[in-house]
């Protein structure tokens, strides 16, 4: 069935329904801190103490970041898949290896190859990089700030919650990204734009706005703007959704034990510009 709105408007739609509810869940999650009087405060206050809360959350953190994409373009088959890095499948009767091979573009170990190739390289410059600037970062704030007591961003996690966040995140981001592209119908600009789309969202996050104005809390935030950044780069040369998880779920893994690990560094001289 034809979307009435059109592929265009409908999924336009849709990527603004996901900002608007991104940005009012993280505001009231905001506002629901210690202190927020009367009712609404009591009943968040009720909510976080039930016992399957965090069950709760998780429900919903899953139907946002992966159903409402697969239900709009998969169910309601707004958009392309291909554009959220999802290759098509081709034949019929297929086998469930054969499906899983196509889903996950090995299908043709030529092509396969060519498309691994970048991605591999993109992935060790990047952590390359991520090291320097986490280690520099580092000792720059112990220099500029002496006398203050580092804290890191973010803190070791156990390698199945990074790849959930990670798989969570670039559906998220693939949505948007496969909108933008259908709006511009180009991949280089519609990856460009969802970049836009995705700062516009975290600009909306209280949260967001104070870490970066915080030293030491500002660079898990750059981090995360960074890997937006890398694994859009990624998806442009390869088109494949699971590489771009898959980069993603390593970088993370390995930044969050190198953050914790240079964070506990003496203070050594004063860094090089």
């Amino acid at each position: 069935m034809e979307p009435p709105l059109g592929n265009h408007a409908e999924l336009g739609v849709w990527i603004a329904v996901s900002i608007v509810l991104y940005a009012l869940a993280v505001n009231l999650i905001w506002r629901a801190r210690p202190g927020w009087a009367g009712w609404p405060g009591r009943a968040l206050e009720w909510l976080a103490r039930w016992r399957h809360a965090p069950w709760l959350g998780e429900v919903l953190r899953l139907l946002y970041y992966v159903g409402l994409p697969y239900g709009v373009v998969v169910l309601r088959r707004v958009g392309q898949p291909a554009y959220m890095g999802i290759p098509p499948l081709e034949g019929h009767a297929l086998t469930a290896g054969e499906i899983i091979l196509q889903l996950l573009g090995l299908a043709h170990p030529d092509e396969a190859w060519r498309a691994l190739w970048p991605a591999l390289g993109l992935a060790a410059g990047a952590l390359s990089l991520t090291a320097l600037l986490c280690w520099w970062h580092t000792r720059s704030l112990r220099y500029l700030l002496p006398g203050s007591i580092p804290v890191a961003g973010t803190s070791p996690i156990s390698w199945w919650i990074a790849f959930r966040e990670a798989a969570y995140l670039q559906v998220h981001w693939a949505f948007y990204r496969s909108g933008a592209i259908l709006l511009t119908e180009d991949f280089y600009s519609g990856t460009a734009l969802s970049l836009v789309l995705i700062c516009l969202e975290w600009a909306l996050n209280p949260a967001w706005r104070t870490d970066l104005r915080q030293p030491f809390r500002a660079e898990a935030r750059l981090s995360r703007l960074a890997l937006a950044l890398i694994t859009a780069l990624l998806f442009y040369f390869t088109r494949r959704l699971w590489l771009g998880i898959l980069v993603h779920w390593v970088l993370d893994l390995l930044y969050t034990r190198l953050s914790c690990i240079l964070y506990r560094v003496q203070p050594g001289d004063s860094p090089s510009i």
